[in-house]
């Protein structure tokens, strides 16, 4: 728990927080009025050696600013173009830059302190081909050796798809792999797309040989932590998604997340964020090498930086907010009994839900649903209504009612990172305090049980869960059977420390913890790892992701069927 604390301090006292909306004082610049600008087909995307600056066709489009002796931009003045005066990662031209031969000349670098001019300025041409969008990279190739921080670059022409899935509930995906060689951490050579647990998403995402794509692919619109592995089975760590989380510092031979100095320790888990990807989104999941990295090596006390192969999620058309489709998957709590959940009479899965186990998820379109409950005859045991509004995400769990008998709970699911954290006491505003973790590893814990009327879930010893972020722990606490808690009731975990182990003990109001059931199986972390043999031997202590721990069985069985107490892990993203 002391190593949690600490974490957190240090969060605060260092400012590096994720993704606060601030209410700070801002300097607002009148910009002169143009016409709105018409994007071309064509995108600029920036991801080599660091270039802040862009000039289309001898025309500034930045400020051209020095950053100031540390290296921060503070007088950086807003422009036509970008309202920070920098260019970042991606960039779609303006049509206005495109000639009428459908070329532009393209000039990056950048402005360092001291210098007047552009450093390592780079220049190209690029075409538009209106019938075919293109994406034009600038990335570290070559030996970029881990630390060179400059390193070489190349350009690469790579056409991308803006057209939608030919199934409106789908999204669409691919792998472009231009990563380069020799790579720090010998992440290297052909590349496959997988899912959280390792498991490879398509034939047609596998093996993607440098400086190649894949085509794409339709998947189930969902919140997935998609990763890219080598063809020898290991992880690429991606590019950090908000730059204020403490989750770029690396074992720069492996890619994966270290915490802690003398001694650094290596939590053997790769950094993958978190992303719904949306109904009609069209993506790709682009390998290149970056210099977003940094190693804390052992007996030093600063970190220095770190080159390796690394993935990016780029949405390659404008995603849309979903406001047509749901998702709904299933659960069976209830041990020893077979019962099928369907929705408007279409089953959720062939054949009988096994115990502990959830089915796949099935896409709703808004409006009012029937969820049925049966029996292996097909005996309706249950029916309830579902409203399903866009994006929503339920698990419909079945677990023993107050008689025994098979009931059915709708529970409403939260995929995101995203939470809030009040330093208003009076709650009179909470705009202030809306934060997103894009590695979330978060808990909802239920008790699902036959005869332990309140339980509170603990972490080693009894100590109390408390919310990493927050030091929140009351929605692992006092929780009575069939109770789901609604206001802030997942625990979020570090991802750096996780979770050593859970118990349950039986509590009571004004009682906390309460007497611990020794009967019950604790958890370790390890328990959240989907497939051991995906890390070959070198297990991390946990797996991140969206969780749900559910208390089931009984105490003291007494009936045929009935099992002994314990608690499942349902991993609901993907």
């Amino acid at each position: 728990m002391q190593a949690v604390k600490y974490f957190f301090l240090t969060f605060l006292l260092t400012g590096l927080w994720a993704c606060k909306k601030d209410k700070a004082d801002y300097l607002f610049r009148e910009l002169p009025q143009q016409p709105p600008l018409t994007a071309s087909t064509v995108r600029l995307m920036n991801m080599g050696r660091t270039a802040t600056e862009l000039i289309i066709n001898d025309t500034p489009l930045t400020s051209f600013v020095q950053p100031n002796i540390e290296g921060y931009f503070l007088d950086a003045r807003p422009t036509l173009y970008f309202q920070n005066g920098r260019m970042g990662s991606s960039y779609t031209i303006p049509q206005r830059f495109i000639g009428a031969n459908g070329n532009a000349h393209i000039k990056i670098g950048s402005m360092i302190y001291g210098h007047k001019e552009l450093i390592y300025p780079k220049e190209f041409d690029i075409h538009e081909d209106v019938n075919n969008p293109t994406d034009f990279y600038n990335v570290l190739y070559g030996d970029h050796g881990g630390s060179n921080i400059l390193g070489d670059d190349s350009l690469f022409a790579i056409p991308r798809s803006i057209s939608p899935p030919a199934n409106p509930e789908h999204f669409k995906i691919r792998l472009l792999n231009l990563s380069s060689a020799p790579d720090a951490a010998s992440l290297e050579g052909d590349m496959s797309l997988v899912f959280a647990d390792g498991t490879k998403v398509s034939a047609t995402t596998n093996n993607i040989a440098t400086g190649k794509y894949s085509d794409y692919i339709e998947l189930p619109y969902g919140t997935y932590q998609f990763k890219a592995m080598t063809n020898d089975g290991r992880l690429l760590p991606a590019v950090r998604v908000n730059a204020d989380e403490l989750l770029s510092v690396v074992n720069r031979t492996t890619g994966t997340m270290t915490n802690g100095n003398n001694p650094v320790v290596d939590t053997r888990l790769t950094y993958a964020p978190i992303r719904t990807f949306q109904p009609g989104g069209v993506y790709t999941i682009m390998v290149c090498a970056s210099m977003s990295f940094s190693s804390l090596d052992a007996g030093s006390s600063s970190a220095s930086p770190a080159g390796i192969n690394s993935y990016r999620i780029i949405a390659d058309n404008k995603e849309a907010l979903n406001i047509t489709y749901g998702r709904l998957q299933a659960v069976n709590a209830m041990p020893g009994v077979s019962v099928s959940v369907s929705v408007d009479s279409k089953p959720l899965q062939e054949g009988a839900m096994a115990f502990s186990k959830a089915t796949g998820y099935k896409t709703l379109v808004n409006g009012t649903h029937t969820v049925q409950l049966t029996d292996a005859s097909g005996k309706k045991l249950a029916e309830q209504s579902l409203t399903i509004q866009g994006s929503d995400n339920y698990t419909a769990w079945v677990y023993p009612g107050e008689n025994g008998q098979p009931a059915m709970k709708l529970v409403a699911n939260n995929l995101s990172g995203s939470f809030y954290l009040s330093s208003n006491p009076k709650g009179d505003d909470g705009s202030n305090d809306q934060y997103t973790y894009s590695m979330p590893f978060k808990i909802r814990f239920l008790n699902l049980t036959t005869d332990i009327p309140e339980v509170t879930f603990t972490g080693a010893n009894g100590a109390l869960l408390n919310d990493f972020l927050s030091f929140r722990g009351g929605s692992s606490q006092h929780i009575s059977r069939g109770q789901v808690i609604t206001d802030q009731p997942y625990i979020f975990f570090s991802p750096l420390t996780g979770i050593k182990k859970l118990g349950v003990y039986a509590s009571q109001p004004g009682v906390l913890p309460g007497d611990w059931i020794q009967e019950i199986p604790q958890l370790s972390g390890t328990d959240f790892i989907a497939r051991p043999e995906l890390y070959a031997g070198l297990l991390p202590a946990y797996e991140t992701g969206v969780y749900t721990v559910a208390l089931t069985g009984s105490l003291h069985p007494k009936n045929a069927g009935e099992a002994a107490a314990s608690m499942i892990i349902i991993k609901h993203n993907q």
